[in-house]
């Protein structure tokens, strides 16, 4: 079985600001890379100066998304359905049932998700982070969504779930409200310098938000920032492993197909 990732992020660009070198480079060594993202992006900005309106701005967002994909090299994008920034008002159930049926579907040994904090706050990141500790658990469960079950969707249990996350010190560095994690909490630290240009191509795609990717790429460093993604190993069903790792896919065997 070859490899294969599963992202569970809240909004369009999330893949790209977040773990796009990441995901450009297991793409590129052969891994599906599989996207399940919550929301289309409808409450986010329509660009400086605008390129769509309010009532668009979905359809829009939809579009950007894709575009990146392609360009990182994602193999499939799914819509939980959801609305931008009403995740934490939603029956986190119903988001968790549709975050298993994905995992369940696309079977990968690898999640990948937010941390607690959500690197920006935003409260549907969090949301995810939550979603994805849970649904990490309940896609091994054949008592969790038994009609997955009837529906040929079999349990399905992944190796490992990451947190993409940063350490604050860069965030202080940088002078940024973001939230990051002590340096030391890092436990995986991905080489992503071949796929800078990559993830900086996937930025420019998402043209809505340009006034935050301007602000991002003029920061002193950013490019040897990008060098590396850095993680945090939030659960997993391998035996202990030597850390920090330096690949996701550390312990996990392929040739076990990981149902339960």
């Amino acid at each position: 079985m070859g490899k294969r990732i599963l992202l569970l992020l809240a909004h369009p660009d999330d893949e790209t600001f977040g773990p796009g070198g990441t995901i450009a480079r297991y793409a590129d060594e052969g891994a599906d890379v599989y996207l399940a993202t919550a929301t289309r992006g409808e409450a986010g900005m329509l660009g400086d100066p605008p390129v769509t309106d309010r009532a668009n701005i979905g359809e829009v967002r939809t579009a950007e998304l894709l575009s990146a994909a392609g360009i990182l090299g994602i193999r499939n994008v799914s819509f939980l359905g959801f609305l931008d920034g009403q995740l934490a008002g939603t029956p986190r159930e119903m988001i968790v049932e549709k975050a298993v049926r994905q995992i369940r579907m696309t079977r990968p040994q690898v999640l990948i998700s937010f941390g607690p904090e959500g690197v920006s706050r935003h409260p549907d990141h969090m949301v995810m982070c939550s979603v994805a500790l849970e649904a990490f658990d309940a896609a091994a469960d054949p008592d969790r969504f038994p009609r997955q079950l009837e529906d040929g969707i079999l349990p399905w249990a992944p190796g490992k779930l990451y947190q993409f996350e940063i350490a604050q010190e860069i965030f202080d560095e940088w002078g940024v409200p973001l939230a990051g994690v002590p340096r030391e909490k890092l436990t995986t630290v991905v080489d992503t310098s071949g796929y800078v240009d990559k993830k900086i191509k996937a930025f420019y795609s998402h043209r809505t938000q340009a006034k935050d990717y301007n602000r991002i790429l003029s920061r002193e460093g950013y490019r040897e920032f990008c060098r590396r993604e850095t993680y945090v190993l939030a659960k997993s069903r391998l035996p202990p492993a030597s850390l920090p790792e330096a690949d996701l896919f550390e312990g996990i065997p392929l040739e076990d197909p990981g149902e339960s």
